[in-house]
């Protein structure tokens, strides 16, 4: 199945820079040297998500981790191919090679 996503950039200046290396290799850094993260720095930044794996509440002027565009871009799609009465679902396990 093939399915196209509009204005979504991974190639985008913004997009490829929005992220800490230095966060990525298990530093800890305060927001302040976030500067390359923009726009999600903090857990405030996150949007409507602002919950731990564990379900607890983030701080919200914490530092995002991780933090930036390319952490945030995790795709979630699902899909049903239906037929009449009859559906199937399509799963991503085992695909590769």
């Amino acid at each position: 199945m093939y399915y196209q996503l509009d204005n979504f950039y991974q190639n985008h200046r913004r997009y490829v820079k929005s992220r800490s290396n230095e966060q990525l290799m298990g530093n800890i850094l305060e927001v302040s040297a976030l500067e390359d993260c923009d726009p999600i720095k903090t857990n405030a930044d996150l949007g409507e998500s602002k919950l731990s794996v564990s379900g607890k509440s983030l701080v919200a002027e914490n530092a995002a981790m991780p933090c930036g565009l390319v952490a945030k871009s995790f795709f979630t799609d699902e899909f049903t191919l239906k037929l009449g009465d009859v559906e199937q679902k399509i799963v991503s396990d085992n695909i590769a090679w």
